[in-house]
């Protein structure tokens, strides 16, 4: 029985007590037996509450007893786990002659300064792959170990690894020769590497003994490494063997280096066939698909561009982190969502999903490129401006920093209709110099915007000259091809290159719009409609068609109509001053003065070409 429970026997018992002792009593007697029954159980209450207190120290004791196992068991739980699922690549203290560890190049000394190279190395070695996805598993963390006397959490971290992990040790020596010194370093079961020299070169011995580590363990980093430090020979020298006869899961990530390289370096074409030959390996790769689609973009292919960039960015979206690091998962998708907006004419939403693969890539470290989207889709908005502010903003790039292939400035100049500017760019050739593979896209980058500037220059024999290498699947070689005959009066043959562009890219809404702008000046309002109707059909929120329909109808003198064609274009493009011009040229005709009167205003605080000044100075004083 317990105290509490004898206590409350007592008690009852004493109550009993009590009412028999009370019977026949006096008033002073009662009173009195009553003090002194309290003074009894007083002094019953006062000895039995230390043992209550000692009752309940005694539960709380045993709870944190329990509760301090509980978090020992918790704590060995989590080192089995996390020494379970090590994958560390770990440097043991190096053998050391003792007349050399005695000038302070001990075991450990020599481990530290090797793992500083490594680590160095490692550091430098900028690459969207995602760790874990390395199939030698050594990825996660580079580990000095140098062993402890005792025992120690640390000791017992080890001896789990060791027996449950699947850490790769480094061990070596370092032995004294003829010629001065030899040091060998043992991975695993992956061989040896030795270098050999004088102690005097002691920094020099620890960085190609880190190297040849680094080549050994982590050849696909390596290869990238080296690249970054312009051995592009030597980096391809690593490529090869390793996507001609690696572990599955590296060969085609080996055949997306190669391609890189080969891209920046030889050709187009020949790293789009590495690229398909990995692809091929791992059809979930969406970095590969996505170099493709880039690739096929440079070359004018617009449509499989699209298409490939749209498939990439859903692969990136259902299997991206098992390829790739978490930050730049949300920046990879914002920029093929970009540019799948940009491709269909939608500018403010690839403007806006810029914004927002802008700030992911500022977290990432690769802003330079978005920037220049950034830049390309202001000018694509009729803000040239605004365009030429942003390009003022792109940081510096990074020694061995990529240069992007793209060409804001030369947009931004085509939009100013400024082409002796056009002429005089060097940005394609600053991009090729950098990445002389690129040189071969001139044509299909450069050359379009070149020719159409030479023809509105009326220096059509040049223009035509750089129009004919020019290959017959190009999107914006199409167009040019159209626009130059167009400018030069040969109007036939400009309607049949504006169909072949149309049907090259269906799902663009560029060809047909830039058609119905030319059909307009011809004097031909009702083709020209035509054509803008199937441009808003392919874009609803290209601006362009849905303006150059309202300047289709003034033509006609229905100016009444063409309000609500402009008034839809404001929604897509809402800082376009030759939108605003022609809108107020609209309401005049309309017979509202004062509403033409605000947009004259709101047109002359936005950009206008040369031309589009005189139209206005002549508008808003009429």
């Amino acid at each position: 029985m317990s105290e509490e429970a004898q206590a409350a026997e007592t008690a009852g018992e004493a109550g009993a007590a009590t009412a028999i002792a009370l019977v026949g009593a006096s008033r002073a007697e009662a009173d009195a037996f009553l003090r002194d029954q309290r003074h009894h159980l007083n002094e019953q209450l006062r000895q039995l509450g230390p043992k209550l207190w000692e009752l309940r120290l005694g539960v709380l004791l045993r709870l944190a007893t329990a509760f301090v196992g509980i978090t020992i068991a918790a704590a060995l739980a989590w080192l089995v786990w996390n020494a379970a699922n090590s994958n560390d690549l770990v440097i043991d203290a190096f053998a050391v002659p003792p007349d050399l560890a005695a000038r302070g190049l001990s075991g450990p000394v020599v481990a530290a300064k090797l793992s500083d190279r490594i680590a160095a190395m490692q550091t430098q070695t900028t690459s969207a792959r995602a760790p874990k996805s390395y199939a030698n598993g050594i990825s996660e963390g580079l580990k000095l170990e140098i062993p402890e006397t005792g025992v120690s959490l640390s000791e017992l971290d080890r001896f789990l690894r060791q027996k449950l992990g699947h850490d790769q040790h480094i061990g070596g020596e370092m032995v004294q020769t003829a010629a001065g010194i030899a040091l060998t370093a043992r991975v695993g079961a992956d061989g040896s590497a030795t270098v050999t020299g004088a102690e005097a070169e002691m920094d020099n011995l620890l960085q190609r003994l880190a190297e040849q580590v680094y080549r050994t363990t982590q050849p696909y980093r390596y290869a990238v490494w080296l690249q970054i430090q312009g051995r592009n020979d030597e980096a391809v020298a690593v490529f090869k063997p390793l996507a001609a006869g690696g572990p599955a899961t590296e060969r085609a990530w080996a055949y997306n280096g190669w391609a890189v390289n080969t891209i920046q370096k030889q050709s187009e074409r020949a790293g789009l066939a590495l690229l398909q030959r990995g692809r091929a390996l791992d059809p979930q790769h969406f970095l590969i698909l996505g170099n493709i689609a880039g690739i096929e973009r440079r070359l004018g292919r617009e449509e499989e561009s699209v298409r490939d960039g749209n498939t990439a960015g859903a692969l990136l979206q259902a299997h991206g982190a098992s390829y790739t690091t978490t930050d730049r998962i949300e920046s990879g998708a914002r920029s093929y969502k970009t540019t799948s907006a940009r491709h269909h004419g939608d500018l403010l939403d690839a403007l806006d999903g810029n914004r927002l693969a802008l700030t992911a890539a500022a977290v990432a470290g690769n802003a330079f490129g978005a920037l220049a989207v950034r830049a390309e889709l202001l000018a694509a908005l009729h803000q040239p401006r605004a365009a030429r502010a942003v390009l003022s903003e792109r940081p510096q790039l990074a020694p061995g920093g990529q240069i992007p292939v793209n060409l804001p400035g030369v947009a931004i100049a085509s939009e100013e209709q400024d082409w002796p500017a056009v002429l005089a760019s060097k940005e394609f050739d600053l991009t090729a110099q950098a990445m002389p593979g690129l040189a071969e896209d001139r044509l299909t980058m450069a050359e379009p915007f070149m020719t159409v500037a030479l023809a509105h220059l009326g220096r059509f024999g040049e223009a035509e000259a750089r129009l004919r290498p020019m290959p017959a699947d190009c999107y914006p070689c199409l167009r040019a091809r159209a626009e130059v005959a167009d400018l030069e009066g040969q109007y036939g043959r400009a309607d049949y290159w504006f169909a072949r562009a149309a049907a090259a890219a269906p799902t663009a809404p560029f060809a047909q719009t830039e058609w119905g702008q030319a059909l307009l000046a011809r004097g031909k309002p009702d083709d020209a409609i035509a054509q803008f109707k199937a441009a808003n059909k392919i874009g609803p929120h290209f601006a362009d068609p849905l303006e150059g329909w309202g300047e289709a109808l003034m033509a006609k003198n229905q100016s009444h109509l063409a309000l609500a064609k402009f008034a839809e274009a404001e929604k897509y493009a809402p800082n376009w001053g030759r939108l605003h011009l022609k809108w107020g040229e609209a309401l005049t005709y309309a017979g509202k003065p004062a509403d033409a009167k605000a947009h004259f205003a709101r047109a002359a605080a936005l950009d206008l070409t040369p031309a589009e000044k005189t139209e206005l100075a002549r508008a808003a004083h009429d």
